[in-house]
């Protein structure tokens, strides 16, 4: 697929504005601005209001069946393998599923990074705005009590949608990949007194993320291996901290889709000590 960036004239005042409030939730992270909320009862509020802590299952630390989508991201940093839950958010897994079989993401661009903490990617252009190229869709988000925004979660990040009274992140062809905040001794005070599923404020602790992306926005994978490529791209060097651009041009050259079966990677799958997740233990 032909790179039609050199064509793309720079942002005027008004795209770059309506950029910037599209991730703006996204960048107050920058500033360790990480509001603990209630994992359960507060982030569910925008929902249903009735998540629970026993309806946790915390399946991104499940070993996958063998037949299990797996997106392999081929990228100029190199390559990372994520899990796709086709079973958790079946619109969206078709809809990313048919992008990549059409290869729609060949040759596009990583175009924003939050040091160690996100970055996104999988636009037409290199700062992420529409070209007549973009796959505009836009999915109601799919929030389910499985899937959780720790580190290497990938999320589905589009245009805003829904009512005045109820306004929502829809779910697009852009992704954002998920690093971690920092988890000092103070946060993880804050994160045990928050209340809830203890294993999944656990797994926070152990493995990392954003613990105040949960229950917002449509989570649909999970990267288990490569992350020597994956961690170089979010510590990438920016142009400034108004646009997030990278310095270099980082470009996905292509996602395939395989099997778990044909990529295993087991020992990513479990927790500080060593062991599976409980519910998969129990099984």
């Amino acid at each position: 697929m032909s790179n039609k960036n050199k064509d793309i004239r720079p942002m005027d005042a008004a795209q770059r504005s309506m950029r910037f409030r599209a991730y703006f939730q996204f960048s107050m992270i920058a500033a360790v601005i990480v509001l603990v909320v209630g994992l359960f009862y507060a982030c569910s509020q925008r929902n249903t209001g009735k998540l629970s802590p026993e309806d946790v299952d915390i399946i991104q630390y499940q070993v996958p069946k063998d037949d299990a989508t797996v997106a392999v991201f081929d990228t100029s940093e190199g390559e990372f393998k994520a899990v796709i839950y086709d079973d958790q958010v079946p619109n969206f897994a078709e809809y990313f599923e048919g992008l990549v079989n059409d290869g729609y993401y060949e040759g596009t661009h990583i175009f924003a990074v939050e040091k160690d903490v996100y970055f996104m990617g999988g636009s037409k252009a290199d700062d992420g705005t529409n070209t007549k190229e973009t796959d505009t869709t836009k999915i109601d988000p799919e929030i389910t009590p499985d899937l959780w925004p720790f580190k290497g979660a990938l999320i589905s990040y589009g245009d805003k949608g829904g009512t005045i009274f109820n306004q929502k992140i829809m779910s697009g062809s852009r992704i954002l990949f998920v690093d971690s905040v920092e988890f000092t001794d103070e946060f993880m005070e804050e994160l045990d007194s928050a209340g809830g599923n203890d294993e999944l404020v656990e797994t926070f602790k152990s493995k990392g993320g954003i613990p105040n992306f949960s229950q917002q926005y449509t989570i649909f994978g999970q990267v288990y291996d490569g992350f020597d490529a994956y961690d170089a791209i979010c510590s990438a060097e920016v142009e400034d901290s108004e646009s997030l651009k990278p310095k270099k041009d980082i470009i996905i050259n292509k996602i395939t889709l395989s099997t778990y079966g044909e990529n295993k990677k087991d020992e990513f799958f479990t927790l500080e000590n060593g062991e599976e997740s409980s519910s998969q233990a129990d099984e």
